[in-house]
Formats: C-alpha cells, structure tokens, sequence
C-alpha cells in the first residue's frame, strides 16, 4: 500500500474531493466499464509518484470514476499502459501479495474519523484483496468483506470494476459522503502514483489527508442481520505414536463425524457490529510453520483463524511477539496446540462517538472447560492519537480460580515540520488463577518513522510473574533497552533508490538487579535498494546471553548455565518481485555460545503467470559446540494454483530435523457467490528419522475434511 507510514503534511491544497453519481439501471460486472451511466460521474486524473519522483504526474494515464445507488458503490478504473504483454500480474489468490503486481487499490473511509476504514484492491488477474486498516502503518488482511471486482486487459492497457455493497462498511446514520483515496502500482517500473498523501512518509493509510467521495444520496440503512451457517464432515485416519526403533502404537482408532455451526454478525447499531459463533469450525486453516528454535525462549505463533482475526486490532495491548495482555491465539488451542473447543464465542467491536470499543467472550469445552473474556476502550485524542484501557478474565470449571488481567496504553501520533514522531506507552498487570500477587509490565515506546530516517527508542520492564492467562510473555523478570537509527539516503543516480548506511540496533535485556541477561547489537555498514526493485546488504551483530540454567538448544545438544558472547557478519541478497523467479538468499557465519555457526536461508518463488505459484522456503545452521555438533534444517514447499480468483488450490509440505515430522497440508477453496465458501482439505504428517525410513502408510495422523458455508443476509 505504498509507504505504510503516518505522514508528514501533505501539500498545503485543501484534500481533494469527487462527486460519485448516482447509478440508474444497472452495471455489468464484466471488468469493462463501458455502460454510458459512467460518463455522468466525475473523474479522478490528477494522480502523483509516490515514488520514484516524489510529488511528478504519473508517466501513465489513470481515470477513476465513481457511481453508487442503494446497494452499494460502484468503482470504475482505466488504467493506460504502453505495454499490456508486459503487465506483471502472478497472484490470483484471494488476499495474496497485491505489492509484487501491477494492482490498484482504493481506500474507503466510511466513518469519516480518519483513522479507521477498509481498503479493496486487485490487479490485472482479477484477484480480491481487502483489509482493515489497524492504523496508519497496519492493514490487517484477515479482515474479508462481502464484495466483487472483476478486470479486462486489452490493447492500451487495464480496467477493472468494483462493486463494493454498503453492507460491508459501518458509517452514521445518515451519512452523505465517504473519506476516500486510490493507489496504483506499475511494478515494471516500480512507479506508484495516488490521488492524495502522496509523499513518501505518507502512503494510502496516512488518512489525515484523504480526499472526499460526496455521494448523491444519504447511505441506506444496514441490513440488520448477516449469517454464514456451516455444515462439515471429516474423515480421520488412525493416530499413532512412534518409537526409537520406528515401531507404532494406535493412540486413536480414528473415523468419520460430522458437525454444523453458526456464525453470524449483528448490526447493533451503526457503527457497532456483534459477531457471534456457535460451534466453532476452524478445519479450513492452513497450518502453522514448522520452525527450529536455538534459542531457550518461547515461539510466538501468530493467529490465523477469521473469528479473531477480524477487528483484531481492537483487542492489542503491548508488544506484538514480546508482552500482549491478550493473544487470541491462547483461546481454543492448548499449549501444544491442540484444538480446544469452541462452545460458543460472541464479539461486539466499533465505535461510539470518540469512543473505539471491543468486547470479546468465549465458552470452552473439553477438559478446559472455561470462560474467557476481554474488554477494551480507546478514546480518541487529537487528530490520530488514543488512550486507552483493557481488561481480561479466565475462570471457569476447568480453571483453579480465575486469572485476572489489566492494562492502559496511549499513542499519539505528531507531526514535528512535516515529519513523524510517535510516543507510546503501555502498563499492563496480571494475577494467576491460583491467586497470590499482582505483577506488572510496562514499555515507554518513541517511534521515528519517515522516509529518509525510521528510528526508535524504547524501554521496558517485565516483573517476575507477569503471566497473563489469555495473552504472551516471551520473557519476565528482566528490563529492556532497544533501540535503532535508520537513515535512508537516496542518491537520484546509479540506479539507486535507497542506500543503507551505518545503520544500527541494540537490544538489551538485564536482569532487575541489573545484570546481564542477554544483548544483541547489529551494524548495518552498507546496503542499497536498488530502483528496479533488486536490494542487497551487509551486516555485523554481536550477541550476549546469559542463561541461568542449562537447556537443551537442539536434541541431543545442550549447554551450560554461564556466560557467552559472539560476533556474526550476514550478507543478505534479493532480487525484484518483477521476474518470473523471485529469490532471496541470507548468509551468515561466526561465533555461536561457545563455538561456530554458519546459516543460509532461502526464499525461491517460481510465477508461471497467471495461474501457478511455487514457493520454496527454508534454512540450514550448521552448528559446531564445544561438546557437540548439529545441522538444523527447516524446508517448506507451497505450490499455488488458481484457475480463477474464486477457485483455488493449495499445497503446503514442511519437514524439520528438531521435530523429525514431515507435514502436508491441502485444501481446495471455491467461492461459488461472494460470502459463500466451499472447501476440501487434507491434512496428513509423518515422522521422519526412523531406522526404516518414512511409513508412508502409516501416517501419525491424517484427515480428510470437507465443509460449506453458505452467507446471507436479511
């Protein structure tokens, strides 16, 4: 979405607007925005580069045009282009990277607070991508509305058609116009231009200074009700658990069940939405990565299921993959990762007044058997900023007691002579479920995030016992300094974009008395982005850690409580998002606790466009200690292929030598109408390692599982 950063002021113009028209009869959704009814609407022209000239017309001609009626918006775009044949367009999956094609995209701010909305894009394949905007620098993609776009490719370039219905977007009642911006990227040329917030440290979520659509009616009433009721059967072959020697034992006889659930979203009010669920079916997600950790802190996994993912910004407080108060991942899925389930689960979020409010509560079963509940509220202050506060709760029959968590936060975004400086603070305290004492968390957070520098500076503090019930903590007991200074410097010549240099970041973490705990600091000496996309760069880090016990890093590895120090140089390369083969490839070597490591990670995708997307992904860390010696390996392959955007399949394989298992996991989507889901998925995984090689028969567990989810309205 172009440079996802607050801005600094835009142009000293007042923010554009445009007049949609109103729409008599009716559009074909063909990708051809030929019907006359588009010539009434206004036209959107005056388009600017974000890059690579900063605030210059775009090179290519871009028309946009606006019609609406009762139902919903509709959105016609012509985009010129010399060379059609040479258009970049891979992706066809819903959601998949928009910024490696040629694309277009629109933002709607359908609440006219300029810090919230949704954002619809395509590229020339016809592809559906939307999100939510979290702020000016999140767009969460998880977020799926109810919509269409379809696109032609011709002689002079590419168009598309939106239709985006009003029963996606929350507004006042009322209302007679839309906050609203557009975005083009020509990925060729890598040139993207936009109707407003144009400048780099901006981008199309910087939405203080978004344009304007005046709409030719007051918006309808929302229909009251949306519901997605699902019916799923699954098919589940024998669990079995491995030995040593590759002998088995059944643990699960397996067979066929089926189950039915409901999810449904009620319009409360018009700008609160309550999302309820009954029976909660998460077969359809894509499994998580395989990684190997040689560190001894825990992984954090990030959320994929859509109940939580929806509005999930409305329940953050703290450090994402360091200290959350709330991580919905902790609900519905135990320790090791096995399904909970979901009994029921209801989510009331949106906004009252100048108020963003969110109130989530789910009821467990099976030997959890609990009760978890969050409660937020963000009050708005100046043109961006907020405080706020949260509190969550665990109790239940499963639970000894109930886990008490709370929390108050506040972000406020300024802009200093055009540039960005952002201060924010969280303070966080918990209480288990056995009782005893409140710990407490907090983090004092000075964000620097502009084009030609993106620097930070923070400080943080984890007292022993922070535990919350419903949220991640990475480490407790320590205080924490991190810091960066980030500075971009951009010759206009030798084909350079962007150089690196002398860039630097430290971290530390001490113990509360104030002792070492572990460190980390990397120097970047040099590095260039280069304007065809392409970028490479040297680094050199070293590393401090103090582990007060002995863990294992690796089976059959393990090391002493004591003190280690290490220095490492990476060289990291990366081609453009443009050719047909996109490869990145990071190599390091140097020191590692008390001997040697060398690394290499790669990222291989193969585009044979439009339809077949191959990805390859993995790592080896060739450790050599002073007790042992280890090759670590993680390899993943996913092969993508879309007939259309609304019938797709995927394969995703991964293998790793720490869990010594070989997972697939395979799933067919269609999207018979927007709303409605069809799918087919298959998960299976073996272990690996064993004397007699894989037992491709016996697998340790497998599953075949199929599920319809049928959407409607009333």
């Amino acid at each position: 979405m172009g440079a996802p950063h607050a801005g600094s002021a835009q142009e000293t113009a007042a923010p554009p607007a445009v007049r949609a028209a109103p729409l008599a009869g009716a559009i074909r959704l063909d990708g051809v925005p030929d019907e006359p009814v588009w010539l009434t609407a206004d036209s959107i022209t005056a388009f600017r580069q974000q890059d690579p000239a900063e605030g210059e017309p775009g090179t290519k001609r871009t028309v946009v045009r606006v019609l609406a009626d009762g139902v919903g918006l509709y959105v016609g775009v012509w985009m010129d282009d010399d060379h059609p044949d040479r258009l970049v367009r891979a992706h066809v999956r819903r959601d998949d990277d928009l910024e490696s094609d040629d694309s277009f995209a629109l933002l709607i701010d359908s609440q006219r607070d300029r810090r919230s909305g949704y954002v619809f894009g395509t590229n020339p394949n016809g592809m559906l991508f939307d999100g939510e905007v979290e702020n000016a620098e999140n767009l969460n993609t998880d977020w799926n509305g109810v919509w269409d776009v379809r696109t032609n490719v011709g002689a002079t370039g590419w168009t598309a058609e939106f239709f985006i219905p009003w029963q996606n977007l929350r507004y006042p009642a009322g209302a007679t116009a839309l906050g609203f911006n557009v975005e083009r990227l020509m990925r060729r040329t890598n040139e993207a231009v936009m109707w407003t917030s144009w400048r780099r440290q901006q981008g199309l979520l910087h939405q203080e200074n978004e344009g304007t659509l005046v709409l030719p009616a007051r918006l309808p009433s929302r229909g009251i009700v949306e519901a997605r009721p699902y019916v799923a059967a699954s098919a589940d072959g024998r669990s079995r658990a491995y030995g040593a020697t590759g002998l088995d034992s059944v643990i699960d006889a397996g067979g066929a069940s089926a189950k039915a659930g409901i999810d449904a979203k009620v319009a409360v009010a018009p700008s609160l939405a309550l999302d309820l669920t009954v029976n909660t079916d998460f077969a359809q997600v894509e499994a998580d990565r395989q990684v190997v950790n040689l560190t001894r802190f825990p992984v954090f996994f990030p959320e994929q299921r859509q109940f939580f993912l929806e509005s999930a910004a409305s329940f953050q407080l703290g450090q994402s993959g360091r200290t959350l108060l709330f991580h919905s991942r902790t609900i519905g899925l135990d320790t090791l990762g096995r399904v909970v389930p979901i009994l029921a689960g209801a989510r009331l979020t949106g906004r009252l007044g100048r108020e963003r409010v969110g109130l989530l509560a789910v009821r467990t079963g099976g030997a959890e058997d609990a009760v978890d509940a969050v409660a937020r509220v963000q009050h708005d202050v100046f043109s961006r900023g907020y405080v706020g506060a949260m509190a969550t709760y665990q109790g239940g029959p499963g639970i000894s007691g109930e886990a008490l968590g709370a929390g108050a936060d506040i972000a406020i975004p300024l802009q200093l002579h055009g540039q960005n400086l952002i201060p924010q603070a969280f303070v966080a305290a918990t209480r288990p479920a056995a009782g005893g004492p409140w710990a407490s968390a907090w983090r004092l957070f000075l964000d620097y995030p502009n084009d030609w520098a993106d620097n930070f500076l923070a400080i943080s503090r984890i007292e022993p016992g922070f535990d919350p019930a419903l949220g991640f903590v990475r480490q407790s007991g320590v205080q924490r300094q991190t810091g960066a200074i980030h500075v971009f410097p951009r010759p206009g010549r030798w084909g350079i974009r962007r150089l690196l240099v002398a860039q630097f970041e430290f971290d530390l973490s001490e113990h509360l008395d104030g002792s070492l705990d572990n460190a980390s600091y990397t120097l970047i000496p040099i590095g260039a982005e280069m304007e065809s996309g392409d970028a490479a760069r040297l680094e050199l880090s070293h590393t401090d850690d103090v582990p007060p016990d002995s863990f294992e890093i690796f089976p059959g590895a393990g090391l002493a409580p004591g003190r280690y120090g290490w220095n490492r140089a990476t060289l990291a390369l990366e081609t453009a998002p443009t050719h047909p083969v996109v490869a990145a490839l990071e190599g390091s070597a140097g020191g590692f606790y008390d001997g040697s490591a060398r690394e290499l990670q790669y990222e291989l995708t193969l585009r044979l466009e439009p339809h077949v997307i191959a990805g390859f992904d993995g790592a080896w860390q060739w450790v050599r200690l002073a007790s042992s010696a280890f090759t670590a390996q993680v390899h993943r392959l996913r092969l993508d292929y879309a007939r259309d955007p609304r019938l797709n399949g995927t394969v995703f394989l991964q293998w790793d030598n720490e869990s010594e298992r070989l997972a697939v996991n395979g799933r067919l989507h269609w999207i018979p109408s927007p709303g409605s889901d069809a799918y087919l998925v298959w998960n299976s995984a073996w272990p690996t390692g064993l004397a007699g090689g894989i037992p491709w028969r016996r697998p340790e567990r497998s599953a075949l599982i199929g599920k319809f989810v049928y959407y409607f309205r009333l």
